[in-house]
């Protein structure tokens, strides 16, 4: 271990720096490069002078162990970020894009809007947030629509405007009264059509095309899945079995990079060499192991789950673990992704299926109560951090939200009587 001093001195030195650029370092050691030698090997990787560029985000960071600087910064008419090894200041991951003032949120708003053949003044709790996904600059925008219950979420490119995602949900559906005890109108090769008509795609251009009859919320629907690999893009359906209605869809650009034309070629072979370092890491927990980390932060015991799964799988090239399991005595289903090499808990997924609140839960729980209840879950996160709403689903009253804190993402839905947690998922930002 180095001495006090040095690493005192150096904390001090990295603090300094990472101050005046507006961001907080976290776990400063005294073995890290310098923001400056950062700074200097991704300006030497992009082949820019420093005198004509300007640094938007530089940032220390940690993921799945390793310290990393985040680099962003311009040269007017490109976009660059770079990740760089605090350890060794080699560049580890880069991408670049061309820069465009003609996409900016009111265009985003305009897209999203214009698909969902909704007017703004139709909409109520719409947010419109900058991110990156892969590298790529992207638009997140969420809104809702009162007078069909249903909530849209789109994720666009924001250099060419195109549409990544998309995700609607008809929250709340009940079919009408007619429609209960009339004869099936559809079956599966009828969904099959609804969906595929819907989405412009034709049977013979897709893959792992699926169809299954399910009940949601009591209502039998089709759940239909298919994947097309000249866009890379995966499809999700439901459908109402008596009527037909597209009751959700969901298609997402897998693997999405920007066309050549809006980027500019970037040096990478130092990303290829981190990675396969990282990979080839022998796994410090095994199936057992993973399950362990899982239910002690459940706080749940093995003999109290039932359909208890743990599988090895890989996310994005990351070996993982995913744990699934059951509580019978709170109704509750958990998911949770978990690093093989490390143990670190990627994500949580958690529902509390069929709750029915206490006979005694007749009133509805102020907002400050309910923002109290999910922020008492992250430790460190304020009002700053979150944002929710009151909603209705199936007739009673629950506040969604979001926290967005510490390089997490923290989805919940909570009940407005009694204040029971129904759903919690957390994500790392950058996943």
């Amino acid at each position: 271990m180095k001495k006090i001093i040095s690493i005192a001195l150096a904390a001090l030195a990295l603090t300094t720096v990472l101050t005046a650029c507006g961001v907080a370092p976290k776990n400063v050691q005294s073995d890290y490069v310098s923001l400056e030698t950062a700074k200097a090997a991704a300006l030497n990787a992009s082949q820019l002078s420093a005198s004509g560029t300007t640094f938007t985000v530089a940032d220390l960071k940690d993921k799945d162990g390793v310290a990393y600087y985040e680099l962003d910064f311009t040269d007017g008419s490109i976009e660059y970020r770079y990740a760089v090894d605090a350890l060794t200041g080699a560049v580890i991951d880069s991408s670049s894009q061309a820069s465009t003032k003609a996409m900016d949120e009111v265009k985003a708003k305009e897209i999203a809007l214009d698909d969902a053949g909704v007017k703004e003044s139709d909409t109520s709790y719409l947010l419109i947030k900058q991110d990156y996904e892969n590298g790529v600059k992207v638009y997140e925008v969420e809104f809702y629509v009162a007078s069909t219950s249903t909530e849209y979420d789109y994720e666009i490119d924001a250099a060419t405007g195109k549409i990544l995602s998309i995700d609607h949900d008809a929250e709340g559906y009940q079919p009408s009264a007619t429609s209960s005890t009339t004869a099936a109108k559809v079956d599966k090769a009828g969904a099959k059509k609804i969906a595929l008509d819907d989405a412009g795609v034709k049977e013979s251009d897709t893959a792992y095309l699926q169809v299954k009859l399910d009940s949601d919320d009591g209502i039998q629907v089709y759940d239909v899945e298919f994947y097309v690999a000249s866009t890379s893009t995966e499809y999700d359906y439901e459908i109402e079995v008596s009527t037909g209605k597209i009751l959700s869809k969901d298609h997402d650009i897998e693997g999405y990079r920007p066309s050549t034309s809006s980027s500019s070629s970037t040096s990478s072979s130092s990303s290829t060499s981190s990675t396969t370092s990282t990979s080839s890491t022998s796994a410090a927990i095994d199936e057992a192991g993973a399950k362990k980390i899982a239910l002690d932060n459940a706080g749940v015991k093995e003999s109290d789950t039932a359909y208890l799964k743990v599988k090895l799988d890989y996310d994005d090239g990351l070996k993982i673990y995913d744990v699934e399991f059951y509580v019978a005595s709170t109704a509750t289903e958990y998911d949770y992704e978990i690093n093989a090499a490390n143990g670190k808990i990627l994500s949580v997924d958690y529902d509390a299926e069929g709750y029915v609140p206490p006979q005694s839960s007749s009133s509805v729980k102020s907002e400050s109560e309910i923002r109290a209840i999910a922020l008492a879950k992250v430790p460190g996160a304020t009002a700053d951090h979150i944002r929710m709403k009151l909603d209705y689903d199936d007739g009673r009253q629950n506040y969604e939200g979001k926290i967005v804190y510490d390089g997490m993402e923290y989805e919940f839905e909570i009940d407005a009587y009694s204040g029971a947690i129904l759903e919690w998922d957390a994500e790392s930002i950058y996943d």
